[in-house]
């Protein structure tokens, strides 16, 4: 798992290399020597520079890009076949994102790691995923290839959400926006959670609930694509 902030991924009062070793030795029956040459073999991986003194150096000792390709050491040193990364870009200026997503891509290519990306950027989905899956009060309402998901929305929410990003391309007066807001999830309302600040809702949306189902090479979950619906119609 990598989390949004290293700064509390990281422990302060430990050095960095006793932080990677820990994790080594609790995955893997390793000598100490063994280890400590595994954490410097991680280091250089993720692009830190001198290895051999920043292992005993502090989380403090390090900027916000540093720590967080530390933290990537850190989830890479039980050799996972999946890495789990919660916004890891979120506290990084724009520059130092591009080498972190970058350095993401590369690992997972040569490391035949999959990465798991939760992220509400648009711009660092377009960028690094496969595949995207679209979430609404905490369930799947779309899940698709990239490119399709991104030119081809399938879900009212997906629209609504991507219309909502401005284009250099184009001028207009105003964004697009969704009316209304995000329901509390203690009190999601009947049928699709969407509904009732969906533009196309229909009397089914507010009694049932849509499961994932085809539309195109993608898949939604909203009654607009279940052909029995249309035909009905």
């Amino acid at each position: 798992m990598i989390f949004q902030d290293p700064m509390t991924s990281l422990n302060p009062s430990m050095q960095i290399g006793t932080q990677i070793r820990e994790v080594i030795h609790q995955h893997s029956a390793i000598s100490r020597g063994d280890s400590r040459a595994r954490a410097l073999e991680l280091l250089r991986l993720v692009g830190i520079p001198e290895p051999e003194s920043r292992l005993v150096q502090y989380p403090h000792q390090f900027s916000g890009g540093m720590r967080q390709r530390v933290v990537i050491a850190l989830a890479l040193a039980a050799e996972p076949k999946l890495v789990i990364a919660d916004e890891p870009t979120t506290a990084l200026d724009v520059s130092i994102q591009a080498q972190i997503i970058a350095l993401l891509k590369r690992l997972c290519r040569e490391k035949g790691t999959a990465v798991m990306l939760v992220t509400h950027d648009m711009g660092v989905i377009a960028e690094t995923a496969d595949r995207v899956a679209v979430m609404y009060a905490g369930r799947f309402a779309e899940i698709g290839p990239v490119g399709d998901v991104i030119h081809r929305p399938q879900h009212p929410y997906t629209v609504g959400l991507m219309g909502s990003i401005p284009s250099l391309g184009e001028e207009s007066e105003r964004l697009a926006q969704i009316e209304g807001s995000m329901p509390r999830l203690t009190a999601i309302p009947p049928g699709c959670a969407f509904h009732p600040r969906c533009e196309k809702a229909f009397a089914r949306c507010a009694r049932e609930r849509p499961d994932l189902m085809p539309a195109g090479v993608s898949q939604a979950a909203c009654w607009l694509h279940d052909t029995g619906e249309r035909k009905a119609a």
